[in-house]
């Protein structure tokens, strides 16, 4: 099973709403998706998709999608600025085992790239992320037993 996990592209500092889930792209992160669509479309096509249900991150998967073919895509509140424990729990109890693409928030995401990898790596907007685990289901997956095979960083 692959992970693929993706931080947002570039948001603006504030929102129309004042709240921190209504904050919209910057044109920056416009462009950093389009440079994400050159550069992984080949690895996340036909992927099952976990997104966070803020705007930044929905827009993210949407400038994605209008090019990119996904198996499903579902979108999470509580993705929203989430631990990584979170992630965990929906991982481990899910059913499937094909690969999951999920697209979030730090420093929740960046969590999960390192219990996973045994890494240290903080994510920057739009950055990219493919875990590796081999023969193992989503249910068996645990610290350290990831590799990264691809990362993509749109700056």
């Amino acid at each position: 099973m692959k992970l693929h996990i993706l931080r947002h592209a570039e948001p603006e500092l504030n929102s129309f709403s004042g709240k921190d889930f209504d904050r919209v792209l910057t044109k920056r992160g416009i462009h950093q998706c389009e440079l994400l669509k050159k550069a992984v479309a080949k690895r996340i096509e036909g992927t099952e998709v976990w997104c966070s249900g803020a705007l930044r991150t929905r827009q993210t998967y949407e400038l994605l999608a209008r090019e990119i073919q996904f198996d499903k895509h579902t979108f999470y509140d509580e993705f929203h600025l989430c631990s990584k424990q979170i992630y965990l729990q929906h991982i481990w109890q899910s059913n499937s085992n094909n690969d999951l693409m999920i697209i979030g928030h730090n420093f929740g995401i960046s969590d999960l790239v390192n219990y996973f990898t045994n890494d240290s790596i903080m994510l920057q907007p739009g950055e990219y992320i493919c875990i590796d685990f081999q023969d193992l289901n989503r249910q068996e997956t645990s610290q350290g037993m990831g590799s990264i095979v691809h990362r993509f960083n749109p700056g």
